[in-house]
This record gives structure tokens, C-alpha cells and sequence, in this order.
């Protein structure tokens, strides 16, 4: 946006402070020193032209029909942000008042009891001291540990409310107070403030996005920087504040929050006034805290700073995350700078940060908009390499750019079918990378296609993308290692020279999700119904191997009657294993269908924290292609094979497009996909170049080609001097075929 207010230089006194650690070079110092590219920042001194907060929030409150933005904001009203600010300046009085009477307070004798006696003074748990008169002299309750902390951490507790509230006046205001009573704010207490200082400054404030939540899983919490505590935990300290939030816990906004543009100019002058705060107090920077100030440039249209902020990461040895790019991309992509946008692209992958979607989409706009075809074609296999499925939108954006008259114009009008060919080999199938093919107006439909794998809308046959054997041996590796690590006793080893001595499987059922399907109680009747049924559709007819927790075939009835049979079978047939207790069977039937290269039955969606540990690249391609999913009909099971071919984008070898589009219920059945053909007269006049230039094989070529010329000398009056008949002159005289274009 235009930033129209125009501010007062710094004194020589309010300039940055050069960096003097060796995390801040001095070349990130010169940048803001400097300030190129139009950054200013107010000095303390002077906030005559924007009032201070507590100033604002006066104003509003006297003048309640005021019509600015910020009072139409509910997360900044006045109220909300005073509460919490009188309830943290009561904090700092009850911590030094409370602090100077813990230290006169004698040492109570563990083997004695504090007996109550009518003059003793009951005060209510509410974080006062229990005080009792005995022999003339008060004696104070020691405080159980942790009742009473720090300034610095209560005003921690105040800025995780301002951003649960997404209340950016508040964290500002808290600021303020910090440096009114002389508290010294560490890396955390400004991540949170510039977090919501960036996202004003943007427009959209995002609640309870900056700080941690959860806590409960880190019982040592302490105080480390970058973790957020419980709110509850310090409801002595801030007095009244835990109640507060808690009366206003239903009123929270979870959703975006817009701010006016009163607000967002606010912001962005007292963000960067903080952040010279936090370099004259020597605060290490981290990757939150630069990422949000490449926000605020991108408020300003400064992709050049966003960008060069993204640079000095490493200089100072933290690593750029895939948001951190985002503001620098997003300036460029706006203005259509298609140089820059790539280069900041090629960085990313220079420091392995991959893009996703989002970041690809924003490119791809761009690029169709600019009507570079080379940078299409590019992103299009970028999107089949990482995204596979396209949301609408971006499906939106293909159509679109399929539909253009340059993209009808780009093509090659011949190419060598031999090259295309062992192209497509050499990738596994399903796409070549040599370039568009074909000319002409291209046809773009919405299709599906069938069982056959068969398009229903232009014939063709999709392919099956094979996977590389050798990342399928590493993917295998890399999940036998983390079992073992994870596995005690050397259960997992264990397993692995049972399969091999009992292997190899066509099939492995995950028993626990077969046998607990659609209800609480195990039961091993399900499990035998779809092993058996599964076993039918294999080549071998060979039982598939069965997983289950050795919990699930021991007690609970499991060795009475038919649930006993059934379990004796499986072991009778070697198709049986029980994970020892202690064990996660989930690494168990995914090492083995990896091993033997065989289906899973499973109706798991292996999306938990387990799965993560595999990557987002090789695991979803295996999945696609070994995955059985299941449900129960009337008639019996139902089994959902893995797809007849790649849900992902293909290029085929005559040069068409089919991509599939995303959606909620993502059922193969049902899957649109965009079909992109050429018109037929650009591919049957590269089928007859092709018969032309395989000539020497047969006479049949021969005759295809001449059919050709045939048609075009009846399509014209022809003459002794027309340009056609010279050239089958020529032809004759050389005994050879002459390629030409019209």
C-alpha cells in the first residue's frame, strides 16, 4: 500500500545501534541504517503526529461517536486493552510488595503445625498471604513455588492475551509499559509484539497464530524463551486477569480480523520503532522476528527489503522457512517482476525450501499473465512433482491459460517420436519434458476417467507411473530404521528375519483396522472376511499376511470357539504375526508391504505424527499405488483397488495434458480431471511426418505420405509453376522426400 504520512528524520541519537555481536553483521545494520528503499521510523521523541496508545484509547472513550476504524474494532477496544494493562501494572506492585515481605518472613519448622485460633486474620486462596498473630508477631504462609514470577514473565502471560485476542493495541501498550517500569523484554516478548505488529500492518490479523498454545506436552517449561506458559498458572501474579480472559473466552474471534487503515499505518511505524528497541538492547534475532519484518516491507511494497532480509539469514545462521519467502514473492508477483519472482525462487531451492501450491499458483498467474510459455510449461511439471492434485483454482488458472490464443500458437509443429519415447521411458511413464507439442487451438474438457484407466472424453490411456526401485529400497530403510529405534528388545529385528524366512506376501491386512471397522469391539469374524476375500484376487491365492497386537488374539474370548479357530488357521497358513506388547503394529504392516512391494489393506489414512516422519514426497506415490481400502455391503466386503492409473498430472507422448483436480471427497471414482488435447489436423499431420520419415522401413509409409500430397494438389488448381509442383519435381530429381511447412 502507499504509505502517504511523512515523518521527521532520527536524531543522530535515535539511529540504530550498530550491531556489535557476531549474529548481526553489520551489512543487515546498514540496511536499516540507511533505509533505501523508503523504511523510516519515528523516533521516540517523536509521536506528536500519532498520539500514544493510552492517548487513543482516552480519546476513543471521551468521544465514543467518533467513526474511526479502531473503535469498530472489537479485539482494540479500549476496555479489553486497559484491563489488561491496569491488571499487569498490578502484578509488578503485587510482586515487589509481595517479594518484600516473603524476605522478612521467618523459617517455619516442618515437624510443627500452624493451629488456627480465633485471632487468626482468614484470607481467601486468591493469591493474598495467610497472616496469623502468634506471640506478638505476624508470621507469614510461604508461597507454594512458582505462585509468584517475574515481571518478565508476567508480562509474557499479557502478550499470549493480546494475541489470543489478536489485540495489537494491547501488545503495543504492554511494550510501552516495559519500558515505563524499566523491565528488559527478551526475543520472545518481541517475536509476539512484531508478529502482531506485521499482520496489522498487512491488514489481517490472525488470533492466536503467534506464540505456543500447548504446553502441556513439556512439564519442564520453565522459562525458556519461545514457549508460551498456562495463563492459569499465574493467576496470583496478574490478580484478577485470569478471570478476566475467562469471562471473555466465548467472545474471542477465532476467525481474520480486518483493521482499519489508521491502524495498519500505526502499526507498521511503532513495528519498527520496536525493532530498534530490540536492537539497541542487544536481543538475538531469530527467523519469527525477521520474517515479520519482511512483512511489514511487504506492507510497503518493498519486496527488495523483504527479499534481502530472507538473505541475511544465513549470515546470521538461521534458517529461512518457507514463510519467510512468502512477502518478498508476493510484492514481486503483484507487480508482475518475473525476474525477480524466479530468482527468489531458485534461492529457495539453493537452501532446500520447496514451494508449495499457494507459491506455485502465485507464479503460475504471473507467468500466464506475462504470456511466457517456457515458464508454463515449467511450473506445470513443478505442480505434477510436488502437488500431484491441483485445487480449483488452480485448475482455474490452467484452463485459463490452455484457452489463450499464445498458448494455441506455441508448439513444435515436428519433433523425433524415438526422443519422446525414451523420454517418457527414462521418467517411469506419464510425462517426456521435451517441450509442447503440436500446434493448433487446444481443447480443453472436464473429464473422468473410467476403471480401464481410459479417458472418457478424448480415449487415451493413462499411465502408471512406476516407482524408482531404488527409492523404493531407501523408503523401505528409512522406515525400518526409525522402527528400530522406536521398538524395544530388538522386536522389530525380530520381525524382519521372520519375513524373510516366512516371505515373501502378495498382500499384509492391517488386522487392527479391519477388525475394529464401524465398531468398538475387536472382532477376528471381519478380519478373516476380507483376508479371504483379498486372497481371491491374488495371483497365488496365497493367504495374506495378517498383523495384529499380540493383545488382540490373547483373553477377551479370543480362545473360545470360532475366534480361536480363526486364529489357529492364520497360523496354520504362516499368515500370521503378533506384535510383541509394547510395540506400535503400524510399523510393522507398512515394513512389510514396502518389503515385498505388495498391496495394504487398510482403512488408516497414515496421516498422524508417525507417517510425518516419512516425508510428504515418496510416501504419498507408494500409497497411491499399494493402498486397499474396504467397506462392508449387504452382498458382502466391497474393496477399492488403487486406481487403474497416477492421480497425478500427465503429459502424454503425443503432447496432451490431463490433470486432476482435488476435491473434499477425493474419490477415484469420481475424480474430475481436465483433459487438454490438440485439434486432430495438428496430430494426423504429425502421425503422417512420422510415416514419412520412416519411409525406408516400407512401402506403406510411402503410401501415407503420398496420400498427403495427393490431398493437397485436389485441394488447389495446380500449374506448371506453382510452388507445389516444383517441389515434387525436386523430389523426383533427388530421389528423396522434402519436408516443408505452408
Amino acid at each position: 500500500m502507499a504509505f502517504s504520512s511523512t515523518f521527521k528524520p532520527l536524531n543522530p541519537q535515535h539511529q540504530l545501534h550498530p550491531f556489535t555481536l557476531c549474529k548481526f553483521p553489520s551489512t543487515l545494520c546498514s540496511k536499516f541504517n540507511n533505509f533505501p528503499h523508503g523504511v523510516s521510523i519515528l523516533s521516540p521523541n517523536n509521536h506528536s503526529k500519532i498520539p500514544p496508545l493510552l492517548q487513543i484509547q482516552a480519546q476513543i472513550t471521551t468521544h465514543s461517536e467518533t467513526k474511526s476504524s479502531l473503535a469498530k474494532q472489537e479485539h482494540s477496544k479500549p476496555t479489553i486493552s486497559r484491563r489488561i494493562l491496569d491488571k499487569i501494572q498490578q502484578g509488578f506492585s503485587s510482586f515487589e510488595s509481595k517479594n518484600e515481605k516473603l524476605e522478612t518472613q521467618p523459617v517455619k519448622d516442618k515437624h510443627s503445625r500452624n493451629r488456627v485460633d480465633d485471632s487468626k486474620e482468614k484470607i481467601l486462596k486468591n493469591g493474598k498471604l495467610d497472616k496469623e498473630d502468634v506471640g506478638g508477631r505476624k508470621r507469614f504462609k510461604r508461597p507454594k513455588k512458582g505462585k509468584f514470577e517475574s515481571p518478565v514473565t508476567v508480562l509474557r502471560v499479557g502478550l499470549e492475551i493480546c494475541s489470543k485476542l489478536g489485540d495489537v493495541m494491547g501488545a503495543i501498550g504492554i511494550f510501552d509499559l516495559a519500558k515505563r517500569e524499566g523491565v528488559k523484554l527478551g526475543q520472545y516478548h518481541y517475536a509476539v509484539i512484531l508478529y502482531l505488529c506485521s499482520s496489522a500492518a498487512v491488514g489481517v490479523v490472525q488470533p492466536a497464530k503467534s506464540g505456543r498454545s500447548d504446553t502441556n506436552s513439556n512439564p519442564n517449561r520453565g522459562n525458556c524463551e519461545g514457549q508460551a506458559p498456562k495463563l492459569d498458572a499465574f493467576c496470583q501474579t496478574l490478580d484478577g486477569l485470569i478471570r478476566f480472559v475467562n469471562d471473555h473466552e466465548k467472545s474471542v474471534v477465532r476467525s481474520e480480523i480486518k483493521v482499519g487503515e489508521d491502524v495498519k499505518e500505526y502499526a507498521l511505524e511503532r513495528g519498527f520503532e520496536i525493532y530498534e528497541e530490540m536492537v539497541s538492547d542487544k536481543v538475538p534475532m531469530n527467523e519469527a522476528i525477521l520474517t515479520s519484518l519482511a512483512r511489514m516491507a511487504m506492507s510497503r511494497d518493498d519486496g527488495e527489503m523483504a527479499f534481502e532480509l530472507v538473505k541475511q539469514m544465513k549470515d546470521l545462521g538461521i534458517n529461512p522457512r518457507l514463510r519467510s519467502y512468502g512477502p518478498a514473492l508476493s510484492v514481486f508477483c503483484k507487480n508482475g517482476n518475473l525476474e525477480k519472482a524466479f530468482e527468489i525462487e531458485e534461492h529457495m531451492l539453493a537452501h532446500g525450501v520447496y514451494l508449495e501450491e499457494p507459491e506455485l499458483e502465485l507464479l503460475l498467474r504471473m507467468s500466464v499473465e506475462a504470456n511466457r510459455s517456457d515458464k508454463v510449461y515449467y511450473l506445470l511439471h513443478k505442480l505434477r512433482t510436488s502437488v500431484r492434485k491441483v485445487l480449483p483454482s488452480t485448475a482455474d488458472l490452467i484452463e485459463k491459460w490452455f484457452r489463450s490464443k499464445t498458448a494455441s500458437r506455441i508448439g513444435k509443429r515436428k519433433w523425433d517420436q524415438q526422443l519422446i519415447d525414451q523420454a517418457v521411458e527414462n521418467g517411469g511413464g506419464g510425462w517426456h519434458g521435451q517441450g509442447w507439442l503440436g500446434s493448433r487451438k487446444w481443447n480443453v474438457m472436464k473429464s473422468v476417467v473410467g476403471k480401464d484407466g481410459l479417458c472418457e472424453c478424448c480415449g487415451e490411456k493413462l499411465a502408471t507411473i512406476d516407482l524408482d526401485p531404488i527409492e523404493t529400497e531407501r523408503f523401505a530403510e528409512s522406515v525400518a530404521k526409525i522402527a528400530r529405534q522406536r521398538e524395544r528388545n530388538s522386536s522389530f529385528e525380530k520381525f524382519q528375519k521372520w519375513l524373510d524366512y516366512y516371505g515373501p506376501f502378495e498382500a499384509v491386512v492391517d488386522g487392527a483396522n479391519v477388525g475394529l471397522f464401524s465398531q468398538r469391539r475387536f472382532k477376528p469374524s471381519k478380519v478373516n472376511t476380507i483376508a479371504n476375500g483379498i486372497r481371491q484376487r491374488l495371483p497365488s491365492k496365497r493367504w495374506p499376511l495378517v498383523i495384529l497386537h499380540n493383545r488382540r488374539i490373547t483373553g477377551d474370548k479370543m480362545d473360545e470357539g470360532l475366534n480361536k479357530t480363526l486364529v489357529e488357521k492364520w497360523k496354520n497358513a504362516d499368515a500370521l504375526y503378533a506384535t510383541p506388547t509394547g510395540s506400535n503394529d503400524d510399523w510393522y504392516w507398512l515394513y512389510a508391504a514396502i518389503k515385498f512391494k505388495c498391496l495394504l489393506v487398510t482403512n488408516d489414512e497414515m496421516r498422524d505424527h508417525l507417517f510425518q516422519l516419512l516425508g510428504n514426497d515418496f510416501f504419498p506415490k507408494w500409497k497411491e499405488r499399494h493402498q486397499v481400502r474396504f467397506h462392508f455391503s449387504e452382498t458382502g466386503p466391497v474393496y477399492h483397488m488403487p486406481p487403474p492409473c497416477s492421480v497425478v498430472i500427465q503429459e502424454s507422448r503425443q503432447g496432451h495434458w490431463h490433470i486432476p483436480i482435488a476435491s473434499e471427497q477425493d474419490s477415484e471414482d469420481d475424480r474430475v480431471w481436465i483433459c487438454v488435447t490438440r485439434a486432430k489436423s495438428s496430430q494426423n499431420s504429425q502421425e503422417l511426418i512420422n510415416g514419412a520419415e520412416e519411409s525406408s522401413h516400407g512401402s506403406t509409409s510411402q503410401e501415407i505420405y503420398g496420400s498427403l500430397k495427393e490431398i493437397m494438389l485436389s485441394s488447389f488448381h495446380v500449374n506448371q509453376d506453382t510452388i507445389l509442383t516444383q517441389l515434387i519435381a525436386a523430389e523426383k530429381v533427388g530421389d528423396c522426400v522434402l519436408d516443408f511447412q505452408i
